[in-house]
């Protein structure tokens, strides 16, 4: 980079938090920083006395503050000054928090060298047979990221020298795999293939706290087809297997090989993907399907599957207990009586009057409740939720949106409300309106 002659006001002071090999400073040094550029990226600094400015990437700074704010930033990474770790375990996750169950920021790649900045009071790991031994270490990757790791499957060093990034590339040089591809590359795939992959679906139900069980299933799905354990030393060579809710497929192959960055090839097979994200965590399936090229869009979750539907169950019995408990039984005047035997079935008596515009004249009393969908935010303020009526003799159920009151049951017909993904996202034009009163 160029160098450029100091003046002006300048926008407070940084730590470098990545040693800088091009200028030869190392991590800790205070920085004066003139310039910012969201443009290019980068700060334009100088150390402070010198009168040559310089540019650093953003990520290897302190954000700019007072002088004062600034030493006290240094003073706070003093312990760890000039110590980066290698990362020994592929998929080892950069946490929010320093909590094993915090959401992961980042995964890290075996060989590949972080930035240990200072120690944090987190809460302990456990592995099943008691706590494991390390700490939660506040960490920088050499791509900006920032996080919480645990230490134990980390080898800190001092560096001894200001090209700390070299020691990756020395240290996957010293390896290669059978297609004499750089162990880096190796490494990569091997953290691809040890991570679960599952449709983007689940990544959105997760995200906004509504677990579709219809959409949600255990069996759905990309698997490499490859034991790690069995392989470590051996070709990527497996078969792969697609199940998704409406895709699926297999495909065998002799070998994984990179053929652009972040973009690979499944060899012998019409299969190709590509991973995006800062930690890889997402990826584009591409392949063909009766000639037609189509492609499924995955995401890696840590997430347990099997419990978030187990717990997702457990919550809509609850919710059907409550409205149980508040009756059991609900009388209207015009639409007859609903009376719930157990949180799962029902019977009701004398619904005439709703035959058969919403329930059809061959159903029988004899009903079966589950909550199937969820509702739109702008329906919460209303409603707490969805009523599916299963009633014998009918093949598909009836819908109701519901509100238990502190006198009744509100019940509002939903047969034609939208739905999309498993949510009513509207009410149904000019629906009918049915309340029951506790007896």
């Amino acid at each position: 980079m160029g160098l450029f002659s100091s003046c002006g006001k300048n926008l407070g002071y940084s730590v470098l938090l990545w040693s800088n090999s091009e200028h030869e400073i190392a991590d800790g040094t205070l920085l004066k920083v003139h310039i910012r550029s969201n443009i290019s990226q980068v700060y334009v600094v100088s150390i402070p006395g010198s009168r040559e400015n310089f540019e650093i990437p953003l990520w290897q700074a302190t954000e700019p503050e007072s002088k004062s704010k600034a030493l006290r930033q240094q003073k706070r990474f003093s312990e760890f000054e000039h110590t980066y770790a290698r990362v020994k375990l592929d998929g080892l996750p950069i946490r929010s928090d320093a909590v094993n169950t915090s959401k992961q920021v980042y995964r890290l790649r075996e060989g590949e060298i972080i930035r240990c900045l200072y120690r944090g009071a987190g809460a302990a790991v456990t592995n099943g047979k008691g706590n494991m031994q390390g700490e939660w270490l506040r960490v920088l990757t050499e791509t900006g990221t920032y996080g919480w790791c645990f230490s134990h499957n980390l080898a800190l060093f001092q560096a001894e020298s200001f090209d700390v990034s070299s020691k990756t590339q020395d240290s996957a040089a010293k390896m290669n795999d059978l297609k004499g591809e750089s162990n880096g590359d190796a490494s990569i795939i091997r953290a691809l293939i040890a991570k679960k992959w599952y449709p983007q679906s689940f990544a959105n139900m997760i995200k906004v706290g509504r677990i579709d069980i219809n959409r949600m299933n255990t069996a759905y799905g990309f698997s490499f087809g490859i034991n790690i354990e069995e392989n470590a030393d051996s070709p990527f060579a497996g078969t792969a297997v697609l199940n998704t809710e409406n895709a699926g497929g297999s495909w065998t192959y002799t070998d994984i090989t990179k053929k652009a960055e972040k973009e690979y090839e499944f060899k012998g097979a019409n299969l190709k993907m590509s991973v995006r994200g800062a930690g890889s965590d997402t990826m584009i399936l591409q392949y063909s399907e009766k000639g037609r090229p189509k492609q499924e869009t995955l995401v890696a979750l840590s997430e347990d599957i099997e419990k978030l539907i187990e717990n997702e169950l457990l919550r809509r019995q609850n919710e059907l207990k409550r409205i149980a408990k508040a009756g059991p039984v609900f009388k209207s005047s015009n639409y007859g009586t609903i009376k719930f035997n157990n949180e799962n079935s029902v019977t009701w008596s004398n619904y005439k009057l709703l035959q058969p515009a919403i329930i059809s004249n061959k159903a029988l009393g004899s009903v079966t409740v589950t909550l199937d969908y969820f509702i739109a935010g702008s329906l919460k303020s209303s409603y707490d939720g969805v009523l599916t009526m299963h009633f014998t003799g009918m093949e598909e159920g009836v819908n109701f949106l519901y509100k238990l009151t502190d006198t009744g049951l509100r019940l509002e017909d939903a047969s034609k409300a939208p739905v999309k993904d498993g949510v009513v996202t509207a009410r149904s034009a000019s629906p009918m309106i049915l309340f029951f009163e506790k007896k």
